[in-house]
């Protein structure tokens, strides 16, 4: 799903519990979980990838036209979410419950919109163990996907990404 498909599905999940009564906590639970643990592309695109360029647009470009060689992604794991879920039943604290909550809507929509632009099955990237034994390399994990840009920062954002094959009439975006 595009950055800004998570911002808006996040910001009505944390409106939706605060009008339900919920507790700050239990909200900015939800706001870390379902916008905020996008922070692991950033880390993999600098420590993993050896990305310099630290502008917004440079960063999303990267990910839209299909550059990722190796992901790591931590964050974005059955088994990060299955320790995650052991500490908050263990311990209960309420923003821990909030970050699943916000992390678990997250990752549905991730196999949901991601599943449509890859080549390969989706369910199965999103387990470490599995991006491990394939040394993170995503031609491996996705196969070979290369999708159109969008034209302008904002547009990228919120637009979801569209095949490269599957449109000649859309420009690509020019290199930031």
């Amino acid at each position: 799903m595009s950055p800004g498909g998570h911002l808006v599905t996040t910001l009505a999940a944390c409106a939706a519990s605060a009008a339900a009564g919920g507790p700050w906590s239990l909200t900015a639970g939800i706001a870390l979980g379902g916008f905020l643990i996008d922070v692991d592309h950033a880390i993999d695109y600098v420590l993993v990838e050896g990305q310099r360029d630290l502008r917004p647009a440079a960063f999303l470009r990267y990910y839209i036209d299909g550059r990722v060689r190796r992901a790591l992604l931590v964050l974005h794991s059955y088994e990060t979410f299955t320790l995650l879920g052991l500490l908050a039943w263990w311990t209960n604290v309420l923003p821990l419950w909030g970050y699943l909550m916000g992390a678990l809507m997250h990752l549905m929509l991730d196999i949901i919109f991601n599943g449509q632009q890859t080549p390969r099955s989706i369910g199965a990237f999103y387990c470490f163990a599995y991006r491990l034994a394939h040394r993170f390399d995503t031609a491996v994990l996705l196969g070979e996907r290369r999708t159109q840009a969008p034209t302008g920062f904002w547009r990228a954002f919120f637009e979801e990404f569209v095949p490269a094959e599957a449109t000649s009439t859309r420009q690509r975006a020019p290199s930031a």
